[in-house]
């Protein structure tokens, strides 16, 4: 069973020491994915990860992350997104 995961997505670590933490796609290659979550890991330094050890996030709907037109990725784009997303799910 393979689930697609695309670039924007927002993922779950699912082994190593950020297990459990969110993070969102910023680049997939060959059986791996390049992950940010805008505080540990930043856009410019990107975690590899293999495919199979993230998820999509449990939430229904769509995650995708929107990128900026004109203008670079930035960190606080991350964040925000991320928090959007996980603060939605506390409550």
């Amino acid at each position: 069973m393979s689930v697609d995961i695309l670039v924007g997505d927002l993922v779950v670590s699912r082994a190593g020491r950020d297990k459990g933490r969110p993070f969102v796609v910023l680049r997939c290659e060959d059986g791996f994915v390049f992950l940010a979550d805008g505080d540990l890991r930043r856009v410019d330094s990107p975690k590899k990860k293999k495919r199979m050890h993230v998820k999509p996030y449990p939430k229904k709907g769509s995650c995708r992350m929107e990128f900026p037109q004109g203008r670079a990725l930035c960190d606080a784009d991350i964040r925000k997104h991320i928090a959007a997303l996980t603060a939605a799910d506390e409550t």
